[in-house]
């Protein structure tokens, strides 16, 4: 081997190191390098009503003002025992794309329920995070709330059949100002929510929560290594509810009366820990059976009960809770 091969192999391996050593920095450093280039939205929320929809599993889209219509979509056996389930998702540029309907599929399966999306203004840009538009989507939800309400009357289209919303990552921004705006939504209106890795700031989150009175249950799943929080974490530079119930000074955050929270342990860094393959056998369970059973399901295995009382960690497989 010549000389200039040599030195032309010691350059290609000192830039082979160079890329791993910029490659381990990116993978270690990834919260600050995406929080440097994503921002909150600071411009007008886009608010227009085609930006708004109601999507149902098979792709279908209706109007927020054709709830009927889409109701009327299921199939019509055994409806008046199912139940509705309303997906809030979070952020993102196609939530009703393959894995937003696949995500309802799961949900569906999961609940043995009739599913549909509400689906807002979730995505401006690489750059901008859509927290206005979420103040925007609040004011859509309520009414669409009010309409649902209106239809669980008796002889209403929803008569007898259980709401759940289930509300995901930056949805928990959505139901937050839900709750700061004390909409006065009926109690009992929905049999629980589920904020799933909920993308909103933890401290005094427990004011706006307690206002949340239309809901029967609340639960809020939490994942301490969700990387998409963390990124958010550096960005707001505060602790995020799906994250932790700590605040960044290590001090404990007051907890919501009227919820249950759920630590997600042992988790790994599945942002869509709820859908199938997404996530491990105890948070599958435990989960499923929130969905279908709320509070019931809080003796389940997996799950070992806090000193804060309404606190859960998951635990196993391989360490779960003797039956009996």
């Amino acid at each position: 081997m010549n000389a200039g091969m040599v030195r032309f192999l010691k350059y290609l391996a000192l830039v082979f190191i160079a890329i791993g050593m910029a490659a381990g920095y990116a993978w270690w450093n990834y919260d600050a390098i995406v929080a440097a280039i994503l921002h909150p939205q600071t411009s007008a929320a886009s608010a227009s009503d085609d930006s708004f929809s109601l999507v149902t599993a098979d792709g279908h889209h209706f109007a927020l003002s054709e709830l009927d219509a889409a109701i009327a979509s299921f199939p019509a056996a055994d409806v008046q025992q199912k139940p509705l389930v309303l997906y809030v998702h979070g952020f993102g540029p196609e939530p009703d794309g393959d894995f937003g309907l696949y995500t309802m599929e799961e949900l569906a399966k999961g609940a043995g329920a009739d599913v549909i999306m509400f689906r807002w203004p979730s995505w401006i840009s690489v750059r901008e995070f859509p927290v206005l538009n979420a103040k925007a989507a609040s004011e859509r939800l309520v009414a669409l709330l009010r309409q649902v309400a209106e239809r669980r009357e008796p002889g209403g289209t929803l008569a007898g059949r259980p709401l759940v919303i289930v509300a995901h990552s930056l949805a928990g921004e959505v139901l937050r100002h839900v709750g700061e705006a004390d909409a006065a939504l009926p109690t009992g209106l929905a049999a629980r929510i589920l904020f799933a890795v909920p993308e909103t700031g933890l401290p005094g989150h427990r004011a706006w929560m307690e206002k949340l009175t239309f809901a029967d249950e609340i639960f809020v799943f939490i994942n301490k290594d969700d990387p998409a929080l963390q990124v958010a974490t550096t960005m707001f530079g505060e602790a995020r509810l799906g994250r932790s119930l700590e605040n960044l000074d290590g001090s404990a955050e007051p907890l919501a009366a009227n919820a249950d929270y759920i630590v997600l342990d042992p988790e790994s860094w599945r942002h869509y820990f709820f859908v199938s393959g997404q996530r491990n056998e105890a948070i599958d369970e435990v989960f499923g059976e929130i969905l279908r059973r709320g509070s019931a399901a809080l003796s389940n295995r997996y799950l070992r009960r806090e000193p804060a009382g309404n606190a859960y960690t998951v635990v196993g497989p391989g360490t779960e809770q003797p039956e009996g």
